[in-house]
């Protein structure tokens, strides 16, 4: 069979299934010369970074941006009317990656009102202060704005759409979303970057669970409610019990302690697995210093893809604290530790005090910290060794990656999600006045809804009735068979299923955030559906994440348009991909999907 030419627009295959090679091939022109028509589905944070990211590398000719909401730049986890002013964020200005500007610039200019809104006034300049979700959203707007109006190529932004569908196609992608007048529009794109991060997504476990989930700016209008129990313990859930606190009662500064005045009566409790209390926001020198024989190339040489790889790295990282943090290391006795044991000597001190006296403490440590910039060697050592170990996760065998969730992931979420100070005096203040509890659950509990509408809480050494029930776990990882677009749906469980990967793990793309290894069909979408990757990527929240997924795109593309390119592939691959099982979509296309296994 003839070759197909690669200059030009079309190839001429004499062949009768060129009705079905037309039906999926996508023709660019001079697309090298002129960069790619991309597509960012999610004007979130991810598609803020992504958006800057692709303008600063000048791999596209044109953009255009697709979200669901009216607001650009803030997504969900940033979004006003489900966020307070007192909901505050858990990464310091110093932190955050710049986009147009830092954030410590852009609250330098704004407005004394909106500062005084917000609480920010005295530390807008401080780059190791916590702003208030709300300010991070309106930073992003400003700066999504800012990008837009500064762009050299065409933005365009199409906002409350609702994107139905994404169908990779082996030279291009095509995007069906439904307008603000109902009609469906088919567009088609060189590449598409899913940005969707924290948006509902509809689970099997969420229709049955019967608790309730509500946004922490929703919560406190019930005043009838008296009885809360709270799913969790980290800021989210902080959050949710400040909500509600603000709206019964007021925090008072009184003699440099804040306490807290309530107006009508009621009662929080506090549930996690542990019963501990996160820890307060340590000092720690930014950026991060390299850990002496533990980085993220002697973790890449270590890892084999096999079981065992952990416990090798294991072995590198505790060679690390018993060197640089001796006493303490001796006193987990990490000499004989396991990464299986390892979270359990780490959190045995917290556990065997009251929990309440022990953030006490641990705020006073973490103040003296800040103050005299000195924090212990192996905070900061665990600190940068999540970043090692997120470098390879997604490499980790089943076996391995399980062990990893059970044990280690626990110690690192820990440490980086220590929270604001203020956080931490909040609950202080409501525990001494009586108006918040803690308990732990253990593995084994129930949740048992009763007739009058309150639930149950039961748990081998606790139990307790409540009004409400509010979860504030934070983002679950979410399965592949319920990722929102339903082509693309389809194209990623078949490549599962030929690549014998469990859907309930979500989707573990490459470096790139493609899934090309497992269909090269799929080469040009880049899947950044946070709760999508949380099973390989269990520290991918965050904006340094953000960041760091759109540098990974942007490179990517940019490193592929550097290397030899024909549009056209050859006759023999095209019937390769023919030789595949195919749907045939709505409008009469073929699409093929990953192959059988032979």
């Amino acid at each position: 069979m003839q070759e197909p030419p690669t200059g030009g627009r079309r190839s001429s295959i004499p062949s009768k299934r060129d009705a079905r090679i037309e039906a999926f091939l996508i023709h660019t022109e001079d697309r090298h010369d002129l960069g790619e028509r991309i597509a960012i589905v999610g004007a979130g944070a991810t598609g803020t970074y992504v958006l800057d990211a692709l303008l600063r590398s000048g791999v596209a000719h044109a953009i255009v941006v697709f979200e669901v909401s009216n607001a650009l730049g803030p997504g969900f986890a940033y979004a006003e009317h489900l966020n307070e002013a007192h909901a505050l964020s858990n990464i310091a200005g110093i932190e955050i990656p710049p986009l147009i500007e830092s954030v410590n610039a852009w609250a330098l200019r704004q407005p004394s009102a909106k500062l005084d809104a917000w609480g920010i006034r005295a530390s807008a300049g401080d780059n190791r202060a916590f702003f208030p979700r709300v300010a991070l959203g309106a930073w992003l707007a400003d700066q999504f704005a800012m990008i837009v109006a500064r762009s050299p190529v065409p933005v365009s932004v199409q906002r409350q759409v609702e994107v139905v569908d994404v169908i990779a196609m082996p030279q291009g992608c095509r995007v069906d979303w439904r307008g603000t007048d109902g009609h469906i529009v088919q567009d088609h794109f060189d590449r598409v970057i899913v940005a969707t991060g924290y948006g509902p997504i509809a689970t099997d476990a969420a229709a049955t669970d019967g608790h309730n989930e509500k946004a922490p700016a929703a919560l406190g209008g019930g005043q009838r409610t008296e009885r809360f129990a709270v799913l969790g313990s980290s800021l989210s859930a902080i959050d949710v019990v400040t909500a509600i606190a603000t709206a019964r009662g007021t925090f008072v500064p009184r003699g440099g302690t804040l306490t807290y005045v309530a107006e009508t009566p009621w009662h929080a409790t506090l549930l996690s697995r542990n019963g501990l209390l996160p820890e307060a926001d340590y000092w720690f020198p930014h950026p991060l210093p390299t850990l002496n024989g533990f980085t993220p190339a002697t973790a890449a040489a270590t890892t084999r893809g096999d079981d065992g790889d952990l416990d090798r790295l294991f072995d590198q990282f505790v060679a690390v604290l018993r060197d640089g943090a001796p006493d303490w290391a001796a006193r987990l006795g990490l000499a004989d530790a396991t990464a299986d044991d390892f979270a359990d000597r780490y959190f045995a001190a917290r556990h065997s005090a009251n929990a309440w006296a022990y953030a006490r403490q641990n705020l006073a440590d973490a103040r003296n910290g800040h103050e005299h910039q000195d924090t212990p060697f192996w905070r900061i050592a665990i600190l940068k060794a999540h970043e090692v170990f997120a470098s390879v996760l997604p490499s980790l065998s089943k076996v391995d990656l399980a062990r990893f969730h059970r044990g280690l992931k626990r110690v690192f979420t820990d440490n980086y999600a220590a929270v604001p100070h203020l956080s931490i005096e909040r609950l202080l203040a409501l525990h001494d006045a009586g108006y918040l509890d803690a308990h732990a659950l253990g593995d084994a509990y129930n949740i048992v809804s009763q007739p009058d509408g309150t639930c149950l809480v039961e748990s081998p050494n606790w139990a307790g009735a409540f009004d409400e029930l509010l979860d504030a776990r934070g983002t679950q990882t979410a399965a592949m068979n319920h990722f929102p677009f339903p082509t693309l749906r389809l194209q990623l469980c078949a490549s599962a299923i030929e690549a014998d990967h469990a859907w309930s793990s979500g989707i573990n793309p490459a470096g790139d955030l493609t899934m090309r290894e497992q269909d090269p069909s799929l080469e040009r979408v880049h899947l950044c559906a946070l709760p999508f990757l949380l099973g390989n990527r269990p520290f991918v929240q965050g904006l340094v994440e953000c960041a760091g997924m759109a540098a990974a795109i942007s490179r990517a593309i940019e490193e592929g348009r550097a290397t030899t390119f024909t549009d056209q592939m050859s006759a023999a691959e095209l019937l390769d991909v023919l030789e595949r099982p195919s749907v045939i979509l709505p409008d009469g296309a073929v699409l093929p999907l990953a192959g059988s296994k032979r």
